[in-house]
């Protein structure tokens, strides 16, 4: 017969993690199913739109003071960003133009090669006399630009990569197509292996960055997660650390009586012996971590091709909750990637952390 007080042993002994994974994969399920939704698709094309607009203002707003002498162009020029930065319809509008098509038209092509020669002259000029290498680089490429067949490779090579992105494009429309009729969605961005990772970041607050909600339920959700899924992760960090230590305690020579660290710190006749104790405690703790560092970096630095400066830079990055979110392993999107690196990686580093974290305190304050 369950009890209040069976359900609490049942609880502190590895339940709150059970319903804890039970709420992570719950909450992934709900944030992948938000962020598929139409709004989400068409909140993507607008936020693409808008980057590109972004982009061709910026581009724009840096040559104002190139201008600056001439009033008739200086003028035109702010007229055509007023235009493209005060107008809200500009990103829509801005979609359903060709733009990619535009720029590798022969004319543009020529134009943007110009454009280009005039730099390397304006370079030039700002060269010291004494930079003979740098002057003899900018003649060179000055020379090679005002040739004819420069602006043929541009044109060629544009147009190869234009070829290449609508077979691409066609290559996507296909697969979507055969995705709808198999009733899945075509969004690959919010897969179920997305939202895992998505939400671990959430609740571990390392926050990568590289995928985050742009619905209004998406972001509504990822509120109520940070409410809910962050406490109820400290809460099974806290038990879990707590029983580390009892143990550790226990192992390296404190008697059983002592049900948590607090009693370590009463002063007693063999309190030395006890932060002796603490002390080897928080040695294994920090050996335990080290080891698992190491061996997370190994199969990082074997399955990323990454540097060994970057895999050392990312775990601790990772192992501290940081999360800039530079580099993220391409593979923790997967849905394996994001439930056993998790399991394997970033929820031991946490427990181990936070066991160290707790077990430090009382010698410090």
């Amino acid at each position: 017969m369950w009890n209040y007080q069976r359900f609490c042993v049942f609880w502190r002994r590895g339940g709150n993690w059970a319903a804890f994974f039970l709420f992570w994969f719950f909450a992934s399920a709900i944030i992948s199913a938000l962020e598929h939704s139409e709004q989400n698709k068409e909140l993507n094309l607008e936020e693409e739109s808008k980057r590109d607009v972004d982009f061709i203002t910026g581009f724009f707003k840096a040559k104002v003071e190139h201008f600056k002498n001439d009033t008739k162009v200086a003028n035109q020029l702010e007229r055509i960003i007023n235009l493209m930065d005060e107008s809200p319809d500009m990103p829509r509008l801005w979609r359903e133009t060709g733009f990619e098509v535009v720029l590798v038209k022969p004319q543009m092509i020529k134009t943007f090669v110009e454009f280009v020669k005039d730099e390397f002259l304006r370079v030039k000029e700002d060269l010291d006399k004494d930079d003979i290498s740098g002057r003899e680089l900018a003649d060179t490429t000055i020379k090679l630009l005002a040739e004819d067949e420069t602006a043929s490779v541009f044109r060629k090579s544009g147009e190869a990569h234009m070829k290449k992105v609508v077979e691409d494009r066609k290559e996507r429309e296909k697969k979507c197509l055969e995705k709808r009729k198999e009733g899945q969605s075509c969004e690959e961005r919010w897969s179920f292996g997305h939202s895992l990772h998505f939400t671990s970041t959430v609740f571990t607050t390392t926050g990568y960055g590289g995928a985050t909600p742009i619905t209004a339920g998406g972001e509504l959700a990822t509120i109520f997660l940070i409410i809910i899924q962050i406490p109820f992760f400290l809460h099974c960090l806290a038990t879990t650390a707590a029983h580390i230590n009892r143990m550790l305690d226990i192992f390296l020579g404190i008697s059983s009586k002592h049900d948590d660290l607090e009693d370590l710190t009463t002063e007693t006749a063999n309190s030395r012996q006890r932060q002796l104790v603490m002390l080897k405690g928080l040695l294994v703790l920090a050996s335990v971590l080290l080891i698992h560092m190491i061996v997370a970096a190994v199969y990082r630095f074997c399955t990323t091709g990454w540097s060994f400066s970057d895999v050392l830079y990312f775990e601790f990055v990772r192992t501290a909750s940081v999360g800039f979110g530079d580099i993220i392993p391409e593979d923790e999107y997967t849905l394996a990637g994001a439930i056993f690196k998790n399991l394997l990686i970033n929820i031991p580093t946490q427990i181990v952390t936070f066991a160290m974290f707790v077990r430090v305190l009382p010698l410090i304050s």
